[in-house]
């Protein structure tokens, strides 16, 4: 398993397909069991600021690992070096 991240953010505008990528994250870490941070960002200026040109976006420790799509729980698992 890799190193699992501290904070995972989920940044979108507010929309069904933004708040449904952050449900998403939230089930595979409870189920994992993992104890990092799931937040839902809203804020244009943190999108700009990591060059996301596309939401949903999912973002581990700073770093955007998905944008433009809601993930499948189970790439959320392999991101999470889970499987």
């Amino acid at each position: 398993m890799g190193e699992v991240p501290k904070k995972i953010e989920v940044l979108g505008p507010g929309c069904p397909r933004c708040k449904e990528t952050y449900q998403v994250v939230l089930n595979v870490v409870a189920e994992a069991g993992l104890s990092c941070d799931v937040e839902k960002v809203e804020s244009i200026d943190r999108m700009v600021e990591l060059g996301l040109m596309a939401t949903p976006g999912v973002v581990f420790d700073g770093r955007v690992v998905m944008a433009g799509r809601i993930p499948k729980p189970e790439e959320v698992r392999r991101a999470l070096g889970l499987t």
